[in-house]
C-alpha cells in the first residue's frame, strides 16, 4: 500500500504541493489574512511545512528528526486563528 507520501510523488511532489500552496497564499487577495501572518520571505516557513508534510505524509521524518515532537500549537499560539483564517489555509491548500 502506497502512502499518501508516495502517491504525489516522493520528496519532488511534496515540495511541489509546498510551492503550490504558498503560491496560491500569496497571490489569492481572499488569502491576505493569513498572508500577513508570514514574513515577506516564504522560503523559510515553506521549508518547514515541507519538512512537517514529509513526514506526515509517510515520508521521511525530517521536521521531527530536525525540530523534535511535532506540536501545532506552539508555532501558532501567537496567531489569531479562527474560522476565516482556516478557510483561507485550506483554501491555499485546494
Amino acid at each position: 500500500m502506497k502512502t499518501p507520501y508516495d502517491l504525489l510523488g516522493g520528496e519532488q511532489g511534496v515540495r511541489a504541493l509546498c510551492d503550490a500552496f504558498y503560491c496560491a497564499m500569496d497571490e489569492m487577495p481572499q488569502a491576505e489574512d493569513v498572508r500577513r501572518m508570514h514574513k515577506s520571505n516564504l522560503d523559510e516557513i515553506k521549508q518547514k511545512l515541507f519538512e512537517y508534510l514529509s513526514g506526515w505524509m509517510g515520508g521521511p521524518p525530517l521536521y521531527n528528526d530536525k525540530y523534535g515532537t511535532v506540536c501545532m500549537t506552539t508555532p501558532h499560539k501567537p496567531f489569531a486563528i479562527g474560522p476565516k483564517e482556516r478557510d483561507q489555509w485550506l483554501a491555499c491548500m485546494d
